[in-house]
């Protein structure tokens, strides 16, 4: 008899937790931008899960799927707000100036080194005037982030091998990016961490979680908010993961979460 009131007191608690997990406690409130080109916009989505925006997550990559419905189902849960640009799939934004079609990574803009580099390296010749568009976009963007932040979560998938945790090693293409670095070899390298901050890479290489702890006064400077927040006092984490992983990114931000508390 008491092994069977035992069990159903197991059964109970664990409905419950499934329940708590997978119920939806904060409803989405959205708010729509749009930045103006000239000749074509390019919309920001602000999502605001509860009234909290201690947890503070932002989507640039429209084409990494992933991340994004990962960052839905959440904040859903912990509460927070989601900047998101919409792009129609695509990664890189195009824009026109004076007759002419540029393009660029909405994620190498955010100083004024990388979003040159990255303007040449994908358009070759740049006029001032596009410059001066991508740095007002920019802008506009990091308006978008409440000035109260101080954790910070970017989101983004990888192709399977061609940027991991192991790009971070001794022979890695990002290995002067790192202060320190943990792999857990029975997890997959393409699912990691990169933080700007010591305590909390102590907090998920105890874990056990791929993580990486950026040096941010040698890391390249190629226009990232990794930079541009590693130069600041905010904690910032780009949480990283294979596209397609949706589960295994919700586990890997509620542990993030987690670990920030």
């Amino acid at each position: 008899m008491s092994r069977i009131f035992t069990l159903t007191i197991c059964l109970v608690i664990s409905h419950l937790t499934f329940s708590q997990t997978d119920s939806v406690r904060y409803s989405p409130v959205q708010t729509k931008y749009s930045f103006d080109w000239g000749n074509n916009l390019t919309p920001i989505l602000l999502t605001q899960y509860g009234p909290s925006t201690k947890i503070v997550m932002i989507h640039l990559h429209d084409d990494e799927i992933a991340s994004d419905k990962a960052a839905g189902i959440v904040l859903k849960r912990t509460g927070g707000l989601l900047i998101e640009l919409k792009n129609n799939r695509k990664r890189l934004i195009s824009f026109k100036k004076s007759g002419r079609k540029f393009f660029f990574d909405p994620n190498r803009i955010f100083t004024s080194t990388g979003l040159r580099k990255n303007l040449h390296f994908l358009n070759g010749h740049v006029t001032s005037a596009a410059v001066n568009s991508v740095k007002a976009f920019a802008v506009f963007i990091l308006q978008k982030i409440p000035d109260s932040v101080t954790r910070f979560i970017a989101l983004h998938n990888n192709e399977n091998g061609k940027y991991s945790v192991n790009s971070y090693t001794a022979y890695g293409s990002h290995a002067k990016d790192a202060l320190k670095i943990h792999i857990n070899p029975k997890r997959d390298p393409d699912n990691f961490f990169v933080v700007t901050d010591s305590l909390l890479f102590s907090r998920l290489e105890m874990a056990d979680y791929n993580v990486v702890l950026q040096n941010s006064t040698k890391a390249k400077d190629d226009g990232s908010l990794s930079i541009y927040f590693g130069r600041r006092k905010v904690v910032y984490v780009n949480a990283e993961a294979e596209k397609g992983r949706v589960q295994t990114q919700v586990k890997m931000l509620y542990r993030l979460i987690n670990s920030l508390k």
